[in-house]
């Protein structure tokens, strides 16, 4: 094996070890976000008062808010309570509901990510399982 030959596998070696290692180092990181939701109680008398705690952390970089959303049957869903947003984090929302009317009352925690505290279509990055509430 000449001098030269040797000095080009050399050089190939250290050009594939750069490349790998690279390519490990360039692997994308992902956030790490919670949600969690309680509400209570399950059976209630009309006029009857529901609440319901949402929590929720995020450590991505924009701003998060978390907020409870109601809908009766099969209605679309719909914000109750939000708590502000804040960069690198979700926050804290709790709401007191008088139920006014007799039906099955589904209420969810969603986590939602905007660009700027004041974004007004912010995405929804996670849901929480609905609940239903009876009013009878």
């Amino acid at each position: 094996m000449t001098r030269h030959h040797r000095r080009t596998l050399h050089s190939a070696l250290i050009g594939a070890v750069a490349v790998t290692s690279l390519g490990i180092t360039a692997a994308p990181a992902s956030a790490k976000s919670s949600l969690s939701f309680t509400t209570g109680p399950r059976s209630v008398g009309l006029g009857g008062l529901v609440h319901a705690s949402a929590k929720a952390s995020d450590d991505n970089s924009s701003f998060n808010k978390v907020c409870v959303q109601q809908r009766w049957t099969a209605a679309a869903w719909h914000n109750v309570a939000c708590s502000k947003p804040a960069r690198r984090a979700g926050g804290t929302v709790n709401v007191g509901l008088r139920v006014k009317q007799r039906g099955h009352l589904h209420l969810r925690a969603v986590l939602f990510e905007g660009r700027s505290p004041q974004d007004k279509h912010p995405r929804a990055r996670s849901a929480s399982h609905p609940v239903t509430v009876t009013v009878h």
